[in-house]
């Protein structure tokens, strides 16, 4: 794709897009909590052909309308939002750091498949971290709660 395309495509992020980084429970996990990657675009109706565009444009990701009437597209998964925010990053300003911090912290964690307990606390405080850089909703998952977790399992040395 033509390099004016990913330019334009990060201005749309800066301005109607979101790099989010969460914690998800789950008890298929060995640590009892994911770590979710998105990269989040909203419109109205009216915007829905943008929103097209990009899912076409970009080749991969979900485009879907929610309940409230807003459309949305989603790129979900460590590889794909790495792939999209190396992407953009030579072009991306207002959200620039959390496209850095993204990319340094989903580079680590493809990098180590099978992290100690120890790291993986340590990349949950980083997600709780990065969510400050967000206007972002009261989180209901914590980096307490990873521990609680991994404590409870035995993962971790007693405090």
């Amino acid at each position: 794709m033509d390099e004016s395309r990913w330019a334009y495509i990060a201005g749309f992020l800066d301005g109607d897009g979101s790099v989010i980084l969460q914690l998800k429970p789950r008890a298929d996990y060995r640590y009892g909590f994911q770590i979710k990657s998105t990269v989040s675009f909203f419109q109205s109706a009216q915007g829905k052909d943008v929103l097209l565009w990009l899912y076409k444009t970009i080749g991969y990701g979900r485009l879907r309308q929610r309940n409230d009437g807003i459309w949305e597209y989603n790129i979900e998964g460590w590889q794909p939002v790495l792939h999209f925010l190396r992407k953009i990053r030579p072009y991306v300003v207002a959200k620039e750091k959390q496209v850095v911090t993204a990319i340094e912290l989903l580079e680590e964690m493809l990098q180590t498949p099978k992290p100690t307990p120890e790291q993986f606390l340590e990349w949950a405080q980083r997600v709780e971290s990065y969510q400050t850089l967000n206007y972002s909703k009261k989180r209901k998952y914590t980096v307490e709660d990873v521990r609680r977790f991994l404590s409870g399992k035995g993962l971790l040395p007693s405090p």
